[in-house]
């Protein structure tokens, strides 16, 4: 009988062996092969998606309800739009634009929320 888990611990003394004793190159290769899948990619891009969308619903109500001015409510609103935006890019399997249009939309709103 082996403890839970021992093969994961097994695998992971064997690869830092394999790092040991390989090459730079064979290195390099191996560490490709650890790398993130796509899917993976869209999974998470999605994720981060979702959670941006019900905190930034959750600030609007919130906004709403407290009588805060209309430009802060736009802002929440438009920072929402821009997690749907990220959410259907990272669907789609455009996961670099859609980060990049999210970083890129929360800076300019930033900036707008500041005036």
């Amino acid at each position: 009988m082996s403890a839970p888990g021992s093969n994961d611990y097994e695998r992971l003394q064997q690869d830092m062996l394999r790092m040991r004793t390989s090459s730079p190159a064979d290195r390099r290769a191996f560490l490709r092969q650890q790398r993130n899948t796509p899917r993976n990619a869209r999974t998470v891009t999605m994720l981060v998606a979702v959670v941006y969308l019900v905190g930034g619903i959750g600030q609007t109500v919130k906004g709403a309800t407290e009588h805060q001015s209309a430009l802060v409510i736009a802002v929440t609103v438009a920072a929402t739009a821009l997690a749907g935006v990220m959410f259907e890019l990272g669907r789609r399997g455009r996961t670099r634009l859609a980060f990049a249009v999210f970083v890129i939309g929360m800076i300019v709103l930033s900036f707008v929320g500041a005036l």
